[in-house]
């Protein structure tokens, strides 16, 4: 894989300003709830009854792990930017939650010791996704399962064409890298579509993948009307999302793709 730039270090930066009003963007009727929604009813279905283990890579405020510890779960999170974590001590104070504050490549995590692992928008920040992603499987246990959800190379080139940025869209499809931009804080990103997230799945040893489009409708629209119909009628907003979400032939067309594998029984 080619070197990261300095670049790949920016999502501490910048998720480090957002944290104060990260989980606002959550919070209202709009694509972003909906992603949200979408996402948890996926994981809903891989998770095994409690007290089981979810490790969080990427636990942010732990908007994530506070559902699960309410609903009996153990939780590991891992998270690297400091405001994030301060965000989150304020929210989560129980002692079935542990924190890893570090990165998802170096975070020690005895090998099959967790149910499910699930890394939600942040495998696509690490320098090296292949190797993380074979990091997550080998935390899992055999029959768990590992979930990911990252941004969709196919949508943005389709997003920039739609907004006459040709040049910028042939570079991204060329690189498969992106840029989040937040204010004055910039971090790169990998991006990924069905047939690179399959082979990464594979290629840790996983089985039984599968990808799903989260938010097909912001392709076939823009981001834009697809945050209107969220607002306007959010359970009609859901229900086409569902049904678009159902077919895999659509996994490349969502903002954002969520796949998941299983680790093999031994």
């Amino acid at each position: 894989m080619t070197a990261p730039s300095p670049g790949w270090a920016g999502s501490d930066a910048l998720y480090d300003a957002m944290a104060p009003h990260y989980d606002s963007f959550f919070a209202k009727p709009g694509y972003r709830r909906a992603y949200d929604r979408l996402a948890g009813e996926f994981i809903d279905r891989l998770l095994p009854a409690p007290p089981a283990t979810v490790v969080d890579a990427g636990c942010g405020t732990g908007r994530w792990a506070a559902r699960w510890l309410e609903r009996g779960y153990h939780v590991v999170g891992i998270e690297q930017s400091p405001q994030m974590i301060a965000e989150l001590r304020q929210r989560i104070s129980s002692e079935r939650f542990r924190l890893i504050p570090q990165r998802m490549g170096l975070a020690d995590i005895a090998p099959a010791s967790a149910d499910l692992v699930v890394a939600m928008g942040s495998m696509q920040y690490a320098a090296d996704p292949q190797s993380v992603l074979r990091r997550f499987a080998q935390w899992v246990r055999p029959g768990g399962h590992v979930c990911v959800y990252t941004d969709s190379l196919t949508a943005l080139v389709l997003e920039l064409m739609r907004m006459g940025k040709t040049e910028e869209a042939l570079q991204r499809l060329q690189t498969r890298r992106g840029v989040f931009r937040q204010g004055d804080s910039i971090a790169e990103l990998h991006l990924f579509d069905r047939a690179a997230l399959e082979a990464l799945f594979a290629s840790a040893g996983l089985v039984d993948v599968r990808c799903h489009g989260l938010l097909v409708t912001a392709s076939a629209w823009d981001k834009a009307r697809s945050g209107e119909a969220a607002m306007a009628d959010e359970a009609a907003f859901l229900a086409l999302e569902r049904r678009l979400m159902a077919d895999p032939a659509m996994a490349d067309t969502g903002k954002h793709i969520i796949v998941s594998g299983r680790r093999p029984e031994a």
